[in-house]
């Protein structure tokens, strides 16, 4: 048996004809998917792929999906590849996963022989007349793997296996009453892997992914119309793509008709554009959810009450396949408001850092529990604090804690502060390593004209007098990376 594939087989005997994947006027049923998926995976299949990557150049449509699950019917793990990532960064991840077979698109040719790739390129088009049978694989059997950036700058492969993204799936759906009539509006790139909940949903649910086109986002009132026109139910998308619609005053022209449940993932969403969304659309289920690339999925959520916004949203408590710790100096945290680092054991958690044994055992650990239970646990890097509900709330990563003055200081306290100031639209603080100081970047929210010494001003009265940047940085935009996130590398190298 294969954990997945045959849950997935399941999916596809249960409703052949229902509407698996599409994007624009890409369609696939679930028999249609499964058979070409299948066929491309007999096509790949023999001893040299089996257990090994394989390399997906990854474009926004319905082929991709195939080819992930193409690679696992021939028996290895999929590497979902951004292909217009730099050149020598591509090669670098080829390299260091030993990828010898990429699945991907006739106008990916060219961009193979800038890589100089000597290995098998097949697309869709190279798929067997035959299917093949699902290999045989088990709960740690590897799945696939995303490369993350790593703190040297060189990408990091993180192995996630079968049982753990089954593991988080069924506990996801269950939590979230997410079952086959929901249609999913897919906004993370498949090189992302927050973009494997909406996958797999699709997959071992049956719920309809709708692979929403990146230029809609460009375009948000044309964003709604699609989510409209595909009746989508469900959306679990980053904070930056959420506030590009209350920013340019969307709901103004066109609200979302059947959009049922808002997720959101990834980053801190604004408190401020949350607020917008919460009070033009109160009657919709909002949910903050925590995670980690070491991790299938997430493990923790906090659903968003109706009335008053905290002025934090909390991370909130674990999901049902997850136990969270809190490890602080002295011990175990169980009170409120102390700070500890963010322990999660779970059957989701990845297998290992690609090749890197060392790091691996730094931070999956067997670890003695409070409970009087040892077990392997994930050392997050992040750190958080319990509220007075018992709810898990973020601080920062352990390593944007810095000391400075004397003192120890958290830079995410000092976003938080400057992310509730009106005037700011988003923000990033990094430390300057060199001249030792504090350095804010803020984009300024429409019609503001603030300077940096304006906004210090601001923040006086929110930080203590040590934690108050020395220079704030106006910038006409954020940067963001591939993943919809803040560049931080980007703003480090213009410090």
């Amino acid at each position: 048996m294969n954990l997945i594939l045959s849950r997935f087989e399941q999916t596809v005997r249960a409703m052949p004809d229902k509407l698996a994947v599409a994007c624009e006027e890409e369609r696939y049923t679930f028999a249609a998917l499964k058979a070409l998926a299948a066929r491309l995976g007999k096509a790949a299949a023999g001893e040299p792929v089996r257990g090994r990557a394989i390399g997906v150049l990854v474009h926004r449509g319905v082929e991709s999906i195939a080819e992930f699950f193409a690679a696992v019917y021939a028996g290895g793990f999929y590497v979902p590849l951004d292909p217009d990532m730099p050149t020598h960064k591509l090669r670098t991840i080829l390299e260091d996963a030993e990828i010898r077979l990429l699945f991907g698109t006739e106008e990916d040719r060219p961009r193979l022989e800038a890589l100089g790739f000597s290995g098998r390129f097949l697309t869709p088009a190279d798929a067997a007349a035959e299917e093949i049978e699902a290999p045989e694989a088990g709960e740690d059997t590897p799945l696939y793997m995303v490369y993350t950036s790593g703190s040297t700058g060189r990408p990091k492969g993180v192995l996630k296996s079968q049982g753990a993204v089954v593991s988080f799936i069924d506990a996801f759906a269950k939590t979230f009453d997410l079952g086959p009539e929901e249609i999913l509006g897919n906004q993370n790139p498949f090189f992302f892997d927050a973009s494997a909940k909406d996958l797999y949903l699709m997959a071992l649910v049956g719920a309809t992914m709708e692979i929403i086109p990146s230029e809609k986002f460009i375009f948000p009132v044309r964003l709604m119309e699609y989510l409209n026109a595909r009746g989508v139910t469900y959306i679990c998308w980053t904070p930056t793509a959420l506030s590009i619609v209350t920013q340019l005053n969307t709901f103004r022209k066109i609200l979302p008709e059947t959009v049922k449940k808002v997720l959101f993932v990834g980053e801190v969403f604004p408190i401020k554009q949350l607020h917008k969304w919460l009070s033009t659309l109160p009657e919709l289920r909002y949910v903050n959810l925590y995670g980690s690339s070491e991790l299938a999925g997430i493990c923790c959520w906090y659903e968003i009450p109706r009335g008053t916004l905290p002025e934090q949203l909390p991370m909130g408590k674990p999901l049902s396949n997850c136990r969270v710790w809190l490890r602080g100096e002295a011990g175990f945290v169980t009170e409120p408001e102390v700070l500890g680092e963010v322990w999660i054991e779970s059957p989701a958690l990845a297998l290992e850092y690609w090749g890197d044994p060392e790091k691996t055992a730094r931070a999956f650990c067997v670890e003695a529990l409070p409970d009087g239970r040892s077990a392997r646990v994930l050392k997050s890097g992040d750190l958080a604090r319990y509220d007075r509900e018992g709810n898990l709330v973020f601080s920062s990563r352990k390593d944007f804690q810095i000391k400075h003055m004397g003192r120890r200081i958290e830079l995410g306290e000092i976003e938080a502060a400057a992310d509730a100031l009106p005037a700011v639209q988003r923000c990033c603080c990094l430390y300057n390593d060199g001249k030792k100081r504090i350095e804010l970047f803020c984009e300024l929210a429409p019609g503001e004209e603030k300077d940096g010494k304006e906004l210090l001003h601001l923040l006086r009265g929110r930080l203590s007098e040590y934690m108050l940047p020395s220079v704030v940085h106006i910038l006409p935009e954020m940067p963001f990376n591939p993943n919809g996130k803040i560049d931080r590398t980007r703003l480090k190298e213009s410090m």
